[in-house]
């Protein structure tokens, strides 16, 4: 139960400061006059498939840590987690390449949530670490 309390809180300081740079995002397209319903449906949508890449990762790593705890076998937990990555990258591949066929949202808008992730995620686990240390928290 631990375990699953653990990518829950992860999830959620992931999703604030995911909300937060998304707006920041908004509002920088505002200032530029370029806001559009695309735009919004755009970060909408990758503030969702960034967080759902995300849980998705935190679920296939800690099934794949407890598999090999329990059956001592790392290197299958290995490979598990790249077939992981893998596959996610081909659905969040697929799912990217539809919505802009479609023309149904603002590609740049649609990607950069998913960009902003990986430097959300760094920060995310520097103040998380921090405060382990008696440091700042999120």
């Amino acid at each position: 139960m631990q375990k699953h309390r653990d990518i829950l809180h992860q999830v959620t300081r992931l999703t604030i400061a995911m909300i937060i740079c998304v707006g920041i995002m908004l509002g920088i397209y505002a200032l530029l006059g370029i806001f559009t319903r695309s735009v919004l449906v755009g970060a909408v949508v990758g503030l969702l498939l960034s967080i759902g890449n995300f849980v998705s990762l935190s679920i296939t790593v800690s099934n794949a840590l407890d598999r090999a705890a329990r059956d001592n076998d790392p290197q299958r937990a290995q490979l598990s987690i790249q077939t992981s990555s893998v596959i996610r990258l081909m659905v969040l591949a697929a799912i990217y390449i539809l919505l802009f066929r479609v023309k149904l949202c603002d590609p740049i808008a649609a990607l950069l949530p998913l960009l902003l992730a990986q430097g959300v995620l760094k920060l995310v686990e520097f103040f998380r670490n921090d405060k382990e240390g008696g440091g700042a928290a999120l």
